[in-house]
């Protein structure tokens, strides 16, 4: 991709210009964050600068020429993130060792759609054909050009629709900046689109942390991330269960197919560290189905192996949904597609409301002793 000069990215795009945000200094000691957004003062077209410094935010009316200016001499090339939004299009762009910028992410601004004719009108999906979405393209879901594989549309329309989960949870939300903790990320390209999701489509100052057991997968994740230019994400090698992991402020944790126990860890985590949403959609609940014995009302689900498998997965969620709101999270269970082999499965998203209780978990660990039991997430929050 070409590299380019900010400045004169946004001299050419002023008079459509309808935000701008810089994130990411390269000096500790400069401003956190400046966002500018044209105002209308007095008859005149001005642009207004917010600087973000710790909790303050200050401000500042500048005309476009001084606007100009003051981009070329105090923020071009010591911001290593950007995000360019005009009436038409918005774009990132990630900073370069040369002092340049290489653009790694654009979208069309969305237009009023028009009035629904009966039941025809088509739905408008968060990720739009034509989006420079560089792991769509790599995942075969979007041409080189941006265009939609009409043989990947299911797998188009899941990503979307994982994202509509996403996007429902911050709804009216002004966070601007987000650290997220990926669970077994594996090798799929979902981190980089929640990455592009957040970075582009909401603006935001984003840090993204993927963990992974296996050592070839992270060097290689990273390897794309470096590809993308997506300098707030890396991957790192390290076991959820007993590796020390992110010590600092969680706003998220997203826990996709981390298998049987490991999802309990990561929740445990999430709790632990107060993350303020949770997604998780489990996967091979293998533990309270391997020491589950007969003992009253349940038996009937006992008798049949598939029966009793299935039951025993539905129990280990429930009893997961029951400890998180004991912990203080609002818990809703969503039927959720999965990406590669399209089975139904649960996602367990989670809001934290600070609404601690205890009925949850004494509910739970009678039925754990009357059926002789462990749950792995139960015993860590005991």
């Amino acid at each position: 991709m070409k590299e380019r000069n900010l400045t004169n990215e946004i001299s050419a795009a002023l008079d459509t210009l309808t935000k701008a945000v810089f994130s990411q200094p390269l000096d500790k000691d400069a401003d956190q964050k400046i966002s500018v957004r044209p105002l209308q003062h007095k008859g005149k077209r001005l642009f207004q600068l917010e600087r973000q410094r710790g909790a303050q935010a200050f401000h500042q009316n500048v005309e476009g020429e001084a606007l100009l200016q003051l981009i070329e001499t105090d923020l071009d090339g010591r911001y290593r993130q950007a995000l360019l939004v005009t009436e038409e299009a918005s774009a990132q762009y990630s900073l370069r060792q040369n002092g340049l910028y290489k653009k790694t992410g654009g979208a069309a601004v969305p237009r009023p759609a028009p009035a629904a004719q009966g039941h025809d009108r088509e739905k408008q999906y968060l990720l739009r054909e034509g989006e420079a979405i560089p792991a769509l393209v790599d995942l075969g879901v979007f041409t080189a050009d941006y265009r939609i594989v009409k043989a990947r549309y299911d797998k188009y329309r899941q990503i979307n629709r994982f994202l509509e989960l996403i996007d429902q949870a911050f709804a009216g939300s002004d966070e601007k900046s987000i650290t997220i903790l990926d669970f077994g990320c594996g090798k799929s390209y979902l981190t980089f689109i929640l990455y592009y999701y957040f970075a582009v489509k909401r603006g935001m100052d984003v840090k993204i942390i993927g963990y992974d057991l296996k050592a070839d997968v992270v060097e290689r994740c990273n390897a794309i991330a470096a590809k993308y230019g997506y300098a707030g994400l890396r991957f790192v090698h390290a076991d959820v269960s007993r590796d020390v992991l992110y010590d600092e402020t969680v706003d998220m944790v997203v826990t996709l197919h981390a298998c049987d126990t490991a999802t309990d860890y990561a929740l445990h985590y999430a709790i632990q560290k107060g993350a303020k949403h949770i997604f998780s959609v489990p996967c091979c609940q293998h533990e309270i189905n391997g020491s589950m014995h007969k003992g009253g009302e349940l038996d009937i689900f006992l008798r049949h192996g598939i029966i009793r498998e299935r039951m025993a997965a539905l129990l280990t969620d429930s009893i997961r949904a029951l400890v998180l709101e004991d912990r203080g999270y609002q818990v809703d269970m969503i039927e959720f597609t999965d990406f590669d082999s399209t089975p139904k499965n649960l996602m367990i998203r989670a809001k934290r409301t600070g609404k601690t209780g205890v009925a949850g978990r004494a509910q739970a660990r009678s039925l754990a002793e009357r059926y002789g039991f462990t749950q792995t997430l139960l015993e860590l929050e005991a």
